[in-house]
């Protein structure tokens, strides 16, 4: 008791409390209630928001491999449901066409297709859209093993399971022929050609020895090949020192030496600016139906990328060629 008086004395109280006292008591209590309810709150909304704010990075598709898996482990730790990290890393991987990526992440990609929830989804709207990315996956895979029968079987099931995505499974088809058809070409590199100045020379003489030479083909009235110029003497002034020699290859029907000479004035570009003859050797070898478009070729006349300028699979074959080669800042 002698206790109890002493401690409520150092208050300034008695040891029985007035009801006013009992009533104040009372008051603080509801309030620190109140004020720990708040604070407990404020801390659900500020984990929702940081959770939101990592979904954003997570689906930006700026990340680097590396950092989308660090990104993945945040997500991880402030409770973002495990079905939209997978969602995520899957649409990083088909973002980017990145085969070895996409079957690292096959096995989850699976584990997904199998567990697919509505509420918690991100992107993709059911369980057989997950699947017909499975079958995708599988198909990219095959072709990488050059297994023709498993790519085919594989990307039909693909188009079967999700037709809204038919379009990209096709170009896929695409691809697959046309890099069939490129891995037995061998290229004439002395096929006459003339500089946007009117100059002679040949894919031969502009290689001059070094490991490689990447072509763009490229048209005045081609706006997307033209929204490329920057990013074209970029790759130039990156990859010379990694003895891979650029250079853009104009396809204007008339008057385009003239046409090239202009643009490449208008561009300040300093890499070869080259005219492919009216018969269109390159275009009808390359089977190029649309541009821009970028060919990759060895000192040999191998063709070892054909494809988009912006197509990763092109960072993946200059790597093969030279692994020191950045693909980060490209």
């Amino acid at each position: 008791m002698a206790i109890k008086q002493t401690f409520c004395s150092t208050l300034g109280v008695k040891a029985r409390p007035s009801p006013a006292m009992k009533c104040l008591f009372f008051i603080l209590f509801l309030a620190l209630g109140h004020l720990s309810l708040h604070a407990q709150t404020a801390s659900a909304e500020e984990a929702a928001a940081g959770a939101k704010a990592l979904m954003q990075r997570l689906f930006s598709g700026e990340t680097s491999e590396e950092e989308l898996l660090s990104l993945a482990k945040e997500a991880n730790k402030a409770g973002v449901p495990r079905q939209q990290i997978i969602e995520a890393k899957l649409v990083w991987g088909l973002r980017r066409q990145d085969t070895t990526f996409l079957v690292k992440i096959l096995p989850e990609v699976e584990i997904l297709a199998t567990s697919f929830d509505s509420a918690n989804a991100a992107v993709l709207p059911n369980a057989e859209a997950v699947t017909s990315f499975v079958s995708y996956i599988k198909a990219l895979k095959s072709s990488s093993a050059n297994d023709e029968a498993g790519f085919k079987q594989h990307i039909l099931e693909a188009i079967w399971l999700n037709p809204k995505q038919a379009p990209v499974f096709l170009q896929t088809i695409e691809k697959y022929r046309r890099e069939s058809k490129m891995a037995t070409l061998i290229v004439d590199l002395k096929i006459p050609l003339t500089t946007s100045m009117g100059e002679a020379t040949t894919l031969h003489d502009q290689l001059g020895g070094k490991k490689a030479l990447l072509l763009d083909f490229w048209a005045s009235w081609c706006g997307p090949c033209m929204n490329l110029m920057p990013a074209l003497k970029k790759k130039a002034e990156k990859l010379s020192a990694h003895g891979v020699v650029v250079a853009a290859m104009n396809k204007d029907d008339q008057n385009a030496e003239s046409i090239a000479e202009r643009i490449r004035k208008e561009q300040n570009a300093t890499l070869p600016w080259l005219v492919e003859p009216p018969d269109r050797p390159y275009t009808k070898g390359f089977e190029i139906e649309s541009i821009p478009r970028m060919i990759l070729l060895s000192p040999e006349g191998k063709v070892l990328f054909n494809g988009h300028p912006e197509d990763p699979a092109l960072w993946t074959a200059l790597k093969k060629i030279d692994p020191t080669i950045d693909v980060g800042s490209n």
